[in-house]
């Protein structure tokens, strides 16, 4: 049986450790944003004005698509900038925003799993060869903060991918809905 105070100190244990991994996602911030310098800032700003525009874009029922979506359009942005500002349109940039506008045209106009599956296998493939790119690189240089930083974008739309699928996954409740 449950007592007021047992709930209660379930709750300040909760409310602890979402305080001290706050604090730890703040302090990691901080620490790859003095590593990566203004190249963690094309991303993060493309992510945040794609969230911003979406969040007046998009209908009450497709909020939910709304992170996985930001991120990865966020990703996709900054891919468009770099071969923009450096004018090397055939690089293999070019896959990786081709793969993505798909995907996340895809997503707009028929969120499902299938858009997802379509996304994930991008960002799964992705995330390894980045990582191992990343290994190769020597420390401090740009092409190594850049990749840092592609590897940060791959494991948040894998994370918000996941999250997603599983809220799709799960039977529906009153407030749940994606088209």
């Amino acid at each position: 049986m449950r007592t007021k105070r047992s709930a209660s100190a379930r709750d300040d244990a909760i409310g602890t450790t979402m305080k001290a991994a706050s604090v730890a996602a703040a302090i990691g911030g901080w620490a790859v944003g003095m590593y990566t310098g203004v190249i963690l800032l094309w991303p993060l700003i493309a992510t945040a004005a794609v969230w911003a525009a979406g969040k007046m874009l998009f209908g009450e029922a497709r909020q939910a698509i709304l992170p996985s979506f930001c991120v990865q359009a966020g990703h996709f942005a900054w891919f468009v900038i770099g071969m923009l500002l450096t004018g090397q349109y055939l690089s293999p940039a070019l896959f990786d925003a081709t793969w993505l506008a798909i995907g996340l045209v895809w997503l707009w106009m028929k969120p499902g799993k299938a858009a997802l599956c379509f996304l994930g296998v991008y960002q799964l493939i992705s995330l390894p060869y980045d990582a191992l790119r990343f290994s190769e690189a020597a420390w401090g240089t740009a092409a190594n903060k850049a990749l840092l930083v592609h590897i940060i974008w791959h494991v948040l739309a894998v994370f918000y991918m996941a999250w997603l699928y599983y809220r799709m996954t799960k039977p529906p409740s009153e407030n749940d809905s994606y088209v």
